[in-house]
Formats: C-alpha cells, sequence, structure tokens
C-alpha cells in the first residue's frame, strides 16, 4: 500500500490476533511505531486481544500498563474485558473477579461472560453460577449464557440442572442461535446445519466421518468422572448431536478436495469442546490442516494441535 495509515495497521494486527498469531501482532505493533505512527484505543484493544488469545498473559499487561503511562490513553470497557480474559486464561479466576470488581468502570454483560467463559474452561461451576447471576441482572435474555451454563450441567451429570435451565429459556421465549458451519470448494458454498442430511453427497460425508471418528476414537463418549445412568447417559447423546455441523463441513471438505490442501471452514456461533477435540484429532489423522473460524477466533489445527492453546 502506498499510505499505511492507523486503520490499516489496526487491521493487521487485528486480523494476525485472532488467527492466534499474537507474536506476530506484537511485531507489526512495533513496526507501526518506527513509521512514526501514533497508536490509538484501538489499536490497544487489538493488541491486547492478540495478547490474550496466544496466552501472552505477561506481554498484555505490559501493554496494558503502556497504554496510560506511555500514550496517556485510559482504558475503556475492551481493555478491562481484554484483561478478564487474560486472567481467566491462567486459571486464577479469584482474581479475575476481584479484579473485575475493583473497575474504575461498571462492568458490563461482556465483561461477566468473560469470566463465565473462564469459568467454563477451568471447570468451576461455582464461580460460573456466580458470574451467570450477574449477565442476567443485565441481559435476561442473553441465550449464550444459559446454553454455556447447561453444557456445563450435562458435562458434570446434573440433569436436572439442565432441565432448569431449558425450563426457564421456555418461559422466557428464549431460543438457541441457529448454528451451522459453511466449508468452500471449487467457488462453491456449502452449508450445513447439525444432523444434516440434505446434501447431495450426504452418504459420502456420512461414510467419511464414520471411517474418520472411529480411527480417532471420537464416536463415543468418555465417562469425565460423573457418575451417569443409562438414563442419562441416553440423555446427553440426545443433548449433543453426534454429526455436529461442524465436522460434516470438515468431512466433506476433506473429500471435496486435493490431497493435503488446507481446509477450511466458518461456522456462525461458538465451536463446541466436542468439535474441537474432534478437529485436533482428525488433522493428525489425515495430515491435514484444518482452519476454523467460529463467532470468536479463527482455529488452526494443525498435527493435533490448535492454534488457540484450548482456550478460546
Amino acid at each position: 500500500m502506498p499510505c499505511k495509515d492507523i486503520v490499516s495497521w489496526n487491521t493487521i494486527i487485528m486480523a494476525y490476533g485472532i488467527h492466534g498469531f499474537g507474536r506476530t501482532s506484537i511485531q507489526l505493533f512495533s513496526a507501526m511505531k518506527e513509521k512514526g505512527i501514533k497508536p490509538n484505543g484501538r489499536t490497544f484493544v487489538y493488541v491486547l486481544s492478540s495478547c490474550s488469545i496466544s496466552g501472552m498473559v505477561d506481554e498484555g499487561w505490559e501493554y496494558f500498563n503502556l497504554m496510560k503511562r506511555e500514550y496517556g490513553i485510559d482504558a475503556t470497557i475492551e481493555h478491562y474485558g481484554c484483561m478478564v480474559d487474560s486472567l481467566g486464561r491462567t486459571g486464577n479466576l479469584s482474581s479475575a473477579k476481584q479484579f473485575i470488581e475493583e473497575m474504575p468502570l461498571v462492568p458490563t454483560a461482556r465483561i461477566w461472560g468473560s469470566l463465565l467463559a473462564a469459568s467454563r474452561n477451568h471447570n468451576n461451576i461455582e464461580m460460573a453460577e456466580f458470574a451467570a447471576r450477574h449477565v442476567f441482572s443485565l441481559e435476561h435474555d442473553n441465550a449464550g449464557c444459559y446454553i454455556l451454563l447447561s453444557n456445563m450441567y450435562a458435562k458434570a451429570g446434573r440433569w436436572e440442572d439442565v432441565e432448569r435451565i431449558t425450563n426457564q429459556m421456555t418461559k422466557e421465549g428464549i431460543t438457541r442461535t441457529f448454528g451451522c458451519s459453511m466449508v468452500e470448494t471449487n467457488s462453491n458454498t456449502h452449508w450445513f446445519v447439525n444432523g444434516d442430511r440434505s446434501h447431495a453427497e450426504t452418504k459420502m460425508i456420512y461414510d467419511a466421518l464414520d471411517i474418520i471418528l472411529r480411527n480417532t476414537a471420537e464416536g463415543i463418549y468418555v465417562n469425565t468422572g460423573a457418575k451417569f445412568r443409562p438414563q442419562d447417559l441416553s440423555r446427553k447423546r440426545a443433548n449433543s448431536p453426534e454429526n455436529h455441523s461442524a465436522k460434516l463441513a470438515i468431512a466433506f471438505g476433506l473429500i471435496s478436495s486435493t490431497i493435503g490442501k488446507t481446509v477450511l471452514v466458518r461456522k456462525n456461533v461458538r465451536l463446541c469442546e466436542d468439535c474441537h477435540t474432534a478437529a485436533k484429532k482428525i488433522s493428525m489423522f489425515t495430515r491435514r490442516e484444518i482452519i476454523l473460524g467460529d463467532s470468536k477466533i479463527f482455529h488452526h489445527f494443525k498435527d493435533g494441535c490448535c492454534s488457540c492453546g484450548d482456550y478460546w
């Protein structure tokens, strides 16, 4: 570009960040400053977000302090949100809770939602319930919060609580976001929903997915420690469709593209834990890179690992 302004620098810093390349983001931040471009508040949102996504917690705190000290930029709710994400990544949920309560700004539902997401990632139901109460006090119709809590209860085998959440959603008239996944091959876009059987290549997709899942042991549910009764396991399966849209899109991408070519899938909601685990194993089994962009970031699956470090 003949002229690189603050908008173009911010955009590329953000782009590398959401793909999990935090080191490159902060290198670009340094390059921008060397070119004489002064960072603004948005720049620091993207830098702090990049540090959080890539697990660079210490670096995130350095930039958070640098923002005010060197550039006189006051932290906004978005900057504080990035730091809550960073604290949540470390698993120090008590510190994250204290940080929120001591913020000079009034916490938003999104801030409490960050604590809720961190609680999910570290399997702390008590803290998740605490964060959820604050979210509901601000946004009583937050479907994502209800679903996240429900999934945590299901994972713990607390089916009475799952029913309570479901009943509450029904009472409030809240419905789940319609989730779907998209893959593009040969300039054609293909959409899938959970359990989709409308595609012309449905039989081949399911045959391929069956082979892949059997070879990666993803076709069975693993007991995570909770004591399941037979009816519990049946209900868990009912709440967790065996063939999620992301898995179907990945399977189609694999069979409809050249061997060795990267498979790119887009999903309109957050990637679930089951599909995330499956994608890691599929990337190892097929020796293919899989890039899956969800509502928050892009996950790069390669050789059984994900660029998000299993925290998203």
